[in-house]
């Protein structure tokens, strides 16, 4: 007789079960004692042995035990048979959602769960390309799951790497028996390769979760509860399974030997899937650790396997693991929880645990099994999203105009700040209650019912997505006007509406006020021209029979008149027409509020050089050099404008009239990025204590008897300069000469 061992185990009694069948051991196996010897194993067993070997279960069978790698005897157990396990019905009711194909995308293996999920029967799949059996829904246009999946196992086949899938929409097709059509899910695939003999491609692992449920809670802010109590029934399912499975690995051995393939199979399956499959005994210590436990916390299994568990916990949390092993020890259930782990690295990660005992064929506690999930993506998603609902409440919060949001009952699941404002209910006495019931007046919540039965039947709403205006009801009871727009959105299967509204109470005040005002403003035009009209044709024809007689009697009796009669006549004909110009310049300036102002380019350059031609041809003999920029061009009236410059220049002129050279710029600087026109002279100047008079209207800082003028072209031309969106000021000294600044609105500047 032989005893069988792994070539890496310790040999200290206990013969072998095995019948002498044959000499062929794999390699990694060596034997003691006599001839006795099993059936030669097929390359995949030894393969799939040589994987629980190292990658957890790590012992060979003999007398009925387990030897553990590397442990310096072996441990004796009754001499038992063990029966052969049908490891393909073990994979096809396994918990999870898998599906096995060939590189060319053939289904060749489903689970059980895989089936009920998807509506559909093994017979009837099984053989048949993957995309025959889950076309997209002919009914979306849109849909994407076909293209999505396709990608995504043509990058495990290209890259030999596992690629795991966003959530997707798939829709799958419903039974004739039950209604036919396609119904609309939500999945999180995971697609894994299994390796062949030669290294190549031999199977892709298809792992899914069915998260439609998910997907339509988070919709509606309400998955929390539901979602955490299906994850946590399915993960107590998937646990229950994964512990059964591993409870009668030790009883078959020779069972193994005659069902390699599927063995293999589902090892791979094991090895493949992303989460943590750790099993420990009661004192905590290690007993197997997957591929998934060694990507999860950077361990490989021999570093674990043998050890105390608490290795993974961070500090803050050593009191965690004592307290799990006495509930287990007291055969309490462990729901699924979350906490933190620590990794070899050193860094944290946020893990979903799943926690159950291990028993022995007497049904003692011997152990427990547990499942970990990293779910640090999906907290950190959860905390940004936490974060982004309170910046969106904030904003919402912080809006000037009432925001309300309700569902497709008619019922207020939103109400911020403003609204409690604007309409006296609090957001925690609004929320739920009716909007019909809370700020629509009585005789319009018949016609909100219907017009959202309407749209909900229809689609159409003749007030949606518009800007109205209309009554609305504070608590108190009394009514007032608001500004009102409502903007469905779709989700799901239902709608939202949301409604931002604004008291308008005031705005509808000062509107009416305004209205009064233009009326009376309209009023005083009338007047205003009326006046103008008798102005321009009553008061000048005195006028001009003042002057005119004035100069007769100059001209006729001038031998009759002494030396003061005729100097009377002068003043008086001086005095008629001084009142005729100020008649004028009134004249101009009331047009200047009353006309439309046109929008075109001007070259003040252009209209300056004209202006000072003019003024040096009125004094010929004059010493004055003038200095006009290049290239000054505003948008703006071009008749207004040229006033400016008229008044402007001719002030210069004038007031540099007593120097024998005299100097007058024209032209700009930046003043705050803005263009700063300006008018410069070396004259007079004035005192800047008096700078306020300068732009009013009759007002006059020299004396007339020095220097012509009516005191109303500062004024024509601040006037002009505010029409335009500008500013006018001034600066000056006494004999230092005078500048005027003025803009014309950046936006009406074309080129400096």
């Amino acid at each position: 007789m032989r005893i069988l061992f792994h070539k890496d185990a310790k040999l200290r009694d206990g013969p072998s079960q095995f019948p002498d069948q044959g000499n062929d051991l794999p390699s990694d196996y060596r034997t003691v004692g006599d001839s006795y010897s099993p059936t030669a194993i097929s390359a995949s067993t030894q393969a799939l042995s040589r994987s629980i070997v190292t990658k957890g279960l790590d012992r060979v069978a003999t007398n009925g035990c387990w030897f553990p790698k590397g442990r310096r005897r072996a441990l004796t157990r009754p001499s038992r048979s063990l029966p052969t396990p049908d490891f393909r019905a073990l994979f096809e009711s396994a918990p999870g959602l898998y599906l096995v194909l060939t590189p060319d995308l053939t289904i060749v293996g489903v689970s059980d769960a895989y089936l009920q999920a998807t509506m559909t029967k093994r017979a009837k799949i099984l053989g048949r390309a993957l995309f025959d059996v889950f076309p997209d829904n002919p009914d979306d246009p849109g849909a994407t799951g076909v293209s999505n999946l396709r990608a995504s196992l043509e990058r495990v086949l290209r890259n030999r790497t596992s690629d795991a899938m966003a959530v997707q929409k798939y829709d799958i097709r419903r039974p004739k028996s039950e209604g036919g059509g396609f119904e609309e899910r939500y999945w999180s695939h995971a697609n894994s390769p299994v390796f062949g003999k030669k290294g190549e491609v031999a199977y892709i692992i298809h792992r899914v979760e069915d998260v439609t449920e998910f997907v339509r809670l988070q919709q509606q802010g309400l998955e929390q509860s539901k979602l955490a109590e299906t994850l946590r029934s399915r993960a107590q399912k998937v646990e229950a399974e994964i512990i059964l499975r591993a409870q009668e690995l030790p009883d078959m051995n020779k069972k193994l030997l005659a069902t390699n393939e599927e063995l293999a199979r589902l090892a791979a399956i094991v090895e493949s899937t992303h989460d943590a499959i750790i099993s420990k005994t009661l004192e905590g210590i290690v007993t197997s650790w997957n591929k998934g436990a060694e990507r999860l916390f950077g361990y490989v299994a021999e570093e674990m396997i043998g050890k105390p568990v608490s290795i993974l916990l961070p500090p803050d949390r050593f009191d965690e693991e004592p307290e799990i092993i006495e509930r287990l020890k007291r055969g309490e259930h462990i729901e699924q929880y979350e906490t933190v782990r620590r990794r070899k690295d050193g860094k944290n990660l946020d893990v979903s645990l799943t926690i159950s005992t291990i028993r022995n064929s007497q049904g003692c506690i011997i152990g427990a099994s547990k499942i970990a999930r990293d779910i640090t993506e999906r907290k950190q998603a959860e905390e940004a999203l936490r974060e982004s609902e309170k910046r969106e409440r904030s904003i919402v919060d912080s809006a000037y105009d009432a925001f309300i949001a309700i569902d497709s009952n008619g019922v207020i699941t939103d109400w911020n700040r403003q609204a409690e404002v604007t309409f006296g209910w609090s957001r925690e006495e609004a929320l739920g209650k009716l909007l019909a019931h809370t700020i629509i007046p009585p005789r319009y919540q018949e016609a909100h019912t219907r017009g959202l039965k309407h749209f909900l039947e229809t689609g159409e709403g003749p007030v949606l997505n518009k800007r109205i205006e209309i009554a609305a009801m504070h608590r108190d009871g009394r009514e007032f006007l608001v500004e009102l727009t409502i903007t469905p959105i779709r989700f799901a299967e239902t709608h939202i509406f949301s409604a931002f509204l604004r008291d308008i109470t005031e705005r509808k005040r000062m509107e009416a006020e305004i209205n009064d005002h233009s009326i009376q403003l309209e009023a005083a035009n009338k007047e205003l021209e009326a006046f103008s009209y008798a102005v321009s044709h009553d008061l000048r024809a005195p006028l001009r029979g003042i002057d005119g007689f004035s100069q007769a009697l100059l001209e006729d009796y001038a031998e009759k008149l002494d030396a003061e009669g005729k100097d009377h006549l002068h003043r008086v004909r001086a005095a008629a027409q001084h009142m005729g110009q100020l008649i004028d310049d009134l004249l101009n300036l009331s047009r200047l509020t009353r006309g439309e102002l046109r929008r075109e380019p001007v070259d003040l350059s252009a209209l300056a050089r004209t202006i000072v031609t003019d003024l040096q041809k009125t004094e010929p003999d004059r010493q004055a050099t003038c200095v006009i920029a290049e290239g000054l061009i505003v948008k703006g009236d071009p008749n207004l404008l040229r006033l400016v410059l008229v008044n402007l220049l001719g002030n210069a002129w004038k007031f540099t009239g007593r120097h024998a050279c005299a100097r007058i710029e024209f032209e700009v600087t930046q003043r705050n990025g803005t263009p700063t026109f300006f008018v410069r002279d070396d004259g007079v100047g004035f005192d800047m204590a008096y700078v306020g008079k300068l732009f009013g209207a009759f007002q006059r800082l020299h004396d007339r008897s020095q220097f012509q003028g009516t005191g109303i072209g500062l004024v024509t031309v601040q006037r002009i300069i505010h029409r335009h969106g500008g500013q006018i000021w001034a600066e000056a000294a006494v004999e230092q000469g005078a500048t005027f600044y003025f803009t014309i609105g950046v936006e009406k500047t074309i080129a400096v």
